[in-house]
């Protein structure tokens, strides 16, 4: 296959789309990083389900012998106005295919409680033998959105942490702010001995702007500062309308690498690429969008997963989810040295 361009199955028949993702760009003083990114759009993993008539792909994660994919999803076509839960599907070597939890749906609102109405996003973390989901949810419908932790040992049964639910640090903002309406918590990585999280934020409901920010824990996920109390990264391009949210970011030596969803609210919904030297300074991709959909108007996410020298993906194409695989190159100071080490592929 050329590597200038990705095939995407779509009813068994072959789109062509032209995607090349590299970037050249320099992150700080004595660093420079080259980063190129092309993605090979599959087949369908988890089609629709009854109970499940819309799903977007939460997050991925992979426990040393199986993965896990975790989606949010119900009736209608967004958690605003609908009830919607989330859903767990495991694969490995063994399985050979994406299967549905039994205990589907594995998390769910409590009615009367702060999360007694929908819950619309999540962010996953495998660590240390734990699994630790972070939430956004909100009490009623159209009620702002507070964010919660839940933990398990085995990835389908979850436990609420009752005790610092909805956690502390990741509240609405002051009326006016960015984040007035509340924030949504997107992607969890592990920093040393702390956690950083970025998260989408909602300013005056859930119509628009949509903003991303950025916050970090020091005591396992429970208690959050906004770090800076302001957007790492919002809407600046015509394809983005006013609305950036579902950040995936991982993190390759030096470098951190978001993939991003945008909306224009009736036209699109799209996936755009950026790159940073600290997680906070966000350099969004010239060509961006990185990623369009193909049978309908919106992709609405990706899951990203770095295992060594191996990046997976999945994406919400549709009302599908679908897999996705990339070439990643990567050479930190490029100027010096040869090219041996810079293959990064996924098989």
């Amino acid at each position: 296959m050329s590597k200038n361009r990705k095939e995407v199955v779509v009813d068994g028949r072959f789109k062509i789309a032209a995607v090349v993702v590299a970037w050249i760009v320099a992150l700080g003083a004595g660093q420079s990083v080259f980063a190129q990114v092309e993605w090979t759009i599959g087949g369908v993993v988890v089609p629709p389900e009854p109970g499940w008539d819309r799903h977007v792909l939460g997050d991925v994660v992979f426990d040393g012998t199986t993965y896990h994919m975790y989606l949010i999803g119900g009736p209608g076509q967004s958690p605003v106005d609908s009830v919607w839960k989330v859903g767990h599907w495991a694969w490995s070597d063994t399985l050979g295919t994406w299967e549905p939890d039994l205990n589907n749906p594995v998390l769910v609102p409590e009615p009367g409680q702060w999360d007694g109405y929908t819950i619309g996003s999540i962010a996953v973390l495998y660590h240390e033998g734990m699994f630790h989901m972070w939430y956004g949810a909100a009490a009623t419908h159209l009620a702002p959105t507070y964010a919660g932790h839940a933990t398990s040992s085995d990835g389908s049964v979850w436990i609420k942490d009752y005790a610092h639910n909805p956690l502390e640090g990741l509240v609405p903002g002051a009326p006016g702010a960015w984040d007035d309406y509340g924030m949504a918590p997107g992607a969890v990585i592990v920093e040393g001995s702390d956690l950083r999280m970025w998260y989408f934020a909602f300013q005056g409901g859930y119509s628009g702007p949509f903003r991303i920010g950025h916050a970090s824990s020091t005591n396992g996920g429970l208690t959050w500062v906004q770090e800076p109390d302001a957007p790492v990264l919002e809407a600046s391009e015509p394809w983005e309308g006013d609305v950036v949210y579902w950040p995936t970011v991982v993190r390759h030596g030096g470098s951190y690498h978001m993939w991003y969803t945008a909306r224009v609210l009736g036209v699109s919904v799209m996936m755009g690429y950026a790159d940073s030297s600290d997680g906070l300074q966000w350099r969004k991709w010239p060509d961006n969008p990185a990623l369009t959909p193909v049978g309908c108007n919106y992709l609405d996410s990706i899951a990203v997963l770095l295992e060594g020298n191996t990046i997976h993906g999945w994406v919400s194409n549709c009302d599908d989810i679908r897999d996705a695989t990339s070439s990643w190159f990567f050479a930190d100071d490029f100027e010096i040295g040869t090219t041996d080490l810079w293959s990064f592929t996924m098989p």
